[in-house]
């Protein structure tokens, strides 16, 4: 079983014919088509890639790829903790892991390009070759340096995901579609999701904020934030392989138990019955 211990590697391959991998669970793939034509297949759906594609792979994807013209690959591999939060460093990394739970928990995981967006796509392959390029040079900036290009590549990616995401035209304004993106980025962020800031962050009154989110979004606030918390419980024991009293604990539930009641309430199938199907696959 190929599974990954460190927390970050680059590797560029070139490769003729795809062999079978039989990963591990516990990092995420970003792979870049640096040259080559051919398809990707993600569970069993199948989408063509050429020069420049991009795509993200959450761990325990079943992915191959069906090489038509060799086909250069650079895969940059990160675990769960990448992100996790250090002392010695000017940027909060603990809240930018917000962006993979972000990314894990809306992106819609379906083979294709994962950057829509041309200019994005051109600044990320830009900071991709500069991540070759440092990776190679090795001093003792190289660590801080790469984790805030990852930084930068995830806010990229997270922008692509959101514009991918359905029912804006829903609401009756882009400022409660600009409520639910922020709820989102910062779901485990108790502060910054609290009635209140966001009440001062979108200029609603008080008085009026259960009122105006359940005729927006269809169900109370508090339906709204259980409801994202479980999906991303779910895409956390899908796509990792993070302990339950870890994934409970991270999303603010007072342990394993209750996570796999509400899950149970919500979705008819408890963690292990969700991470199992994930293993069987």
């Amino acid at each position: 079983m190929e599974t990954t211990h460190a927390p970050f590697s680059i590797t560029l391959t070139e490769l003729e014919y795809w062999e079978k991998r039989n990963r591990g669970n516990n990092y995420f793939e970003l792979v870049y088509i640096v040259d080559g034509e051919g398809a990707q297949c993600v569970n069993y759906s199948r989408s063509a890639y050429r020069k420049d594609s991009i795509f993200l792979l959450p761990a325990s994807d079943c992915h191959t790829y069906e090489i038509e013209k060799k086909t250069t690959f650079l895969f940059i591999r990160f675990t769960a903790n990448y992100f996790a939060g250090e002392q010695d460093t000017a940027i909060d990394l603990g809240k930018w892991f917000c962006r993979l739970n972000f990314i894990l928990g809306n992106y819609n995981r379906l083979p294709g390009d994962l950057i829509t967006n041309p200019d994005d796509k051109a600044h990320i392959i830009r900071l991709l070759d500069f991540l070759r390029f440092e990776q190679q040079r090795r001093d003792a900036h190289t660590h801080r340096i790469i984790q805030s290009t990852m930084v930068i590549i995830l806010e990229l990616i997270v922008r692509n995901v959101a514009a991918a995401m359905p029912n804006r035209q829903l609401y009756e304004g882009n400022r409660f579609a600009e409520m639910l993106l922020h709820i989102n980025y910062h779901l485990l962020d108790e502060e910054q999701i609290s009635p209140q800031y966001l009440c001062r962050q979108f200029n609603i009154a008080p008085t009026y904020f259960s009122e105006y989110f359940k005729r927006n979004a269809q169900e109370t606030y508090q339906e709204f934030v259980l409801r994202s918390k479980l999906k991303l419980a779910e895409a956390k024991a899908l796509y990792t392989d993070i302990p339950f009293k870890e994934i409970a604990y991270d999303l603010g539930f007072t342990d394993s138990s209750h996570l796999n009641k509400m899950m149970k309430r919500f979705y008819r199938k408890g963690m292990r019955e969700i991470r199992k199907a994930a293993t069987a696959a």
